[in-house]
């Protein structure tokens, strides 16, 4: 089985340091101190599946892509079928756990993946 998902990662320097404010159920928001946020941390979304066979190639999402089937199937499904699957998988044996992401979970994500036997 291959565990693929898809995953942000922060590319801003926090100086290994995260600030973060809980709120706590009928605490009142006035009393929370404000801390500092970057509200666009620079940072790229990356696809990574692995298994027990090995890890396929990362596919980076090109900024400000919209994942939506056709994205999913185009830019990540048919790069891992063609340059992974074989490699990690040369009998064909393999499972592909996605998680229920629209792009995942759609119909043509689907059919695309049972017409490829997968």
């Amino acid at each position: 089985m291959t565990k693929v998902d898809e995953a942000w990662i922060d590319l801003s320097d926090t100086n290994a340091k995260s600030k973060f404010q809980f709120l706590i159920r009928d605490q009142n928001r006035q009393d929370l101190t404000p801390s500092t946020t970057v509200p666009h941390p620079k940072g790229i979304m990356v696809w990574i599946g692995i298994s027990a066979n090995g890890a396929a190639k990362p596919r980076f999402v090109q900024p400000g892509a919209k994942i939506n089937s056709e994205y999913c199937i185009q830019k990540i499904l048919k790069p891992f079928l063609k340059d992974d699957y074989c490699r990690l998988y040369p009998n064909g044996d393999a499972i592909l756990h996605q998680d229920s992401s629209p792009s995942h979970a759609s119909r043509v994500t689907q059919k695309f993946l049972t017409g490829q036997q997968v």
